[in-house]
């Protein structure tokens, strides 16, 4: 028996989903209380970590304080005990300024508070669950069913006919699917080595790419434009500094970074020693199913263009 922690939420609801079809499966929210936690976990062998513990949709601070879901899954899993912790964080914690592909030899520079917080995160659990074996995932960027970050924000513009994005979108970087992720979650519940981190992938594109197929297949004409990196860390640090702590922010300055840095990821050695590899190898592969979905977010996103309008 296997749980999945991050029901509710996009990435825990496509393990769950995937992982459903191959092991017999509990999935439970991240805000479970202690109690509840005990009582599913009894039995269970391998518990997979896949709720987002920290936004990136919302301004954040980095403080070296124990993330209080990961204190209670731990406590929970000793209490009944799960042999195995397999925590999704993300190739992130690698930073935005490598010029090679990433490895899992590769430097670990943060400079994002989202990012620093992944990181403390891994190393928070890799030490205080010692006596579990813990393996970590770092997948690249993640696209899917349910993504709640970027792509809903991209459509908004997209809606309006023409997205700005710092230096065009051009820069290449390494996708993977969310079901590809749930599939990396099950070889490394099988055959992960306790301590170690992974980094996982699927394929190299562009965010230029992925909205000239979104606007294909949704049939929305798009022009997607260039703005200097420059003016878009600027207009994003102004956005941060009157952004709250905890509140909504859109552009950040990390999500300048996702949007126009080069990152690239070699995931060699996770499908070497998990015997693993991605199904999904471009975006336009994985384009059917998510139409309908896109379809109702841009439907969502011209009424809020025209709400704002009218309001004007």
């Amino acid at each position: 028996m296997q749980l999945v922690i991050g029901a509710g939420e996009f990435l825990g609801d496509v393990v769950s989903h995937t992982l459903a079809t191959e092991v017999p499966l509990i999935e439970l929210g991240a805000d479970s209380d202690e109690e509840t936690l005990r009582d599913a976990m009894s039995g269970v062998e391998i518990v997979h970590i896949c709720a987002n513990l920290w936004s990136p949709a919302r301004r954040l601070r980095f403080r070296k304080e124990p993330p209080p879901v990961l204190v209670r899954v731990l406590d929970a899993a000793r209490h009944a005990g799960v042999r195995r912790l397999v925590l999704v964080s993300t190739a992130d914690v690698y930073g935005p300024d490598h010029n090679t592909r990433i490895n899992e030899k590769s430097s670990l520079k943060p400079v994002h508070a989202f990012e620093k917080l992944k990181l403390f995160e891994e190393r928070w659990l890799l030490r205080e669950a010692s006596d579990l074996e813990v393996v970590v995932l770092r997948p690249a960027r993640v696209f899917g069913v349910g993504e709640d970050w970027l792509l809903p924000r991209l459509l908004v513009d997209m809606s309006r006919g023409r997205v700005w994005l710092p230096l065009g979108g051009r820069a290449e970087q390494t996708f993977i699917a969310a079901s590809d992720v749930a599939r990396a979650c099950l070889a490394a519940g099988d055959r992960g080595e306790p301590g170690r981190s992974y980094v996982i992938g699927g394929f190299d594109s562009t965010w230029r790419s992925v909205l000239e197929s979104i606007s294909r297949a949704v049939d929305v004409p798009c022009e997607v434009s260039s703005v200097p990196y420059d003016l878009a860390y600027l207009r994003a640090m102004g956005e941060e500094m009157f952004t709250p702590a905890g509140a909504p922010l859109w552009p950040g300055i990390y999500a300048v970074d996702v949007l126009s840095k080069p990152r690239f990821y070699d995931d060699s050695r996770s499908r070497r020693e998990l015997t693993w590899s991605p199904s999904i190898g471009s975006f336009e592969q994985d384009i059917a199913q998510m139409t309908p979905w896109l379809s109702g977010l841009v439907r969502d996103a011209k009424a809020a263009v025209r709400t704002a309008a009218r309001a004007r």
